[in-house]
């Protein structure tokens, strides 16, 4: 497996992931919810955080 792949696979999960984060607030209630949507929107920062990482990485590949 060539690096590209790899990049590209792990690319295509942690934006699965940060869709589903995104999904998951959007059903919870704003109030009731509220520390489980802020761990939730964490979550979602850190994908950002990681595609941004594998982003800059795959230019080199």
């Amino acid at each position: 497996m060539l690096p590209s792949d790899i990049i590209w696979r792990l690319r295509e999960r942690l934006t699965e992931l940060q869709s589903l984060c995104e999904e998951s607030i959007n059903e919870l209630h704003p109030k009731k919810n509220m520390d489980l949507i802020s761990s939730i929107e964490e979550c979602e920062r850190l994908c950002r955080t990681q595609l941004n990482i594998m982003n800059r990485i795959a230019k080199r590949y």
